[in-house]
């Protein structure tokens, strides 16, 4: 693929599941782990394995954080999954080094890195294709409430508004 695929195909796989721990180090270097330390009562967790999936994340996070900019009970946050060796570790400091100027610095948290082992993160996340950025709706109680993957669509960006909508106003009542 060539780092701009579009699906409207759900990724079922998870939906109802808990969204599996993860734990990276966000761009102002606080260990952060997920579900547990999503702030709100939901957020929206876009992960990517390689680099040029990064585009993909941008098409779902703008949209998503711009509609829901006023809310403080409404989270996104950008993870990048990198191997665990010398190579990933480099890999990180890159990443680090090339969104700290990009990235808003009251952002910095929201954004993490996760060293890893690829293939145990592609089975725990449902990761079919990993050049492609897998996109999570997470409740508060770490629940995937909503998934896909790719680049967005406009069928695919009214689910997701739609979906966050609906589970924050039983909250507002």
């Amino acid at each position: 693929m060539n780092g701009t695929a579009a699906t409207t195909e759900p990724v079922p796989a998870a939906l109802g599941r808990t969204f599996p721990t993860l734990m990276g180090t966000s761009l102002s270097g606080r260990v952060v782990t997920l579900p547990d330390d999503a702030e709100g009562d939901l957020s929206l967790i876009v992960l990517v394995f390689l680099e040029s999936a990064w585009p993909m994340t941008e098409s779902w996070s703008g949209p998503f954080a711009g509609a829901f900019t006023e809310n403080p009970r409404v989270t996104t946050y950008l993870v990048s999954v990198v191997g665990d060796g010398l190579i990933g570790r480099s890999l990180a400091e890159r990443i680090h080094e090339g969104l700290r100027g990009s990235v808003p610095l009251a952002k910095h948290n929201l954004v993490l890195t996760v060293p890893g082992d690829f293939e145990r993160c592609r089975r725990a996340y449902g990761i079919d294709d990993p050049s492609l950025a897998y996109i999570y709706l997470v409740d508060e109680d770490g629940i995937i409430r909503w998934m896909e993957r790719g680049t967005t669509t406009p069928e695919g960006l009214r689910g997701l508004l739609d979906t966050a909508q609906t589970m924050l106003e039983p909250l507002l009542e």
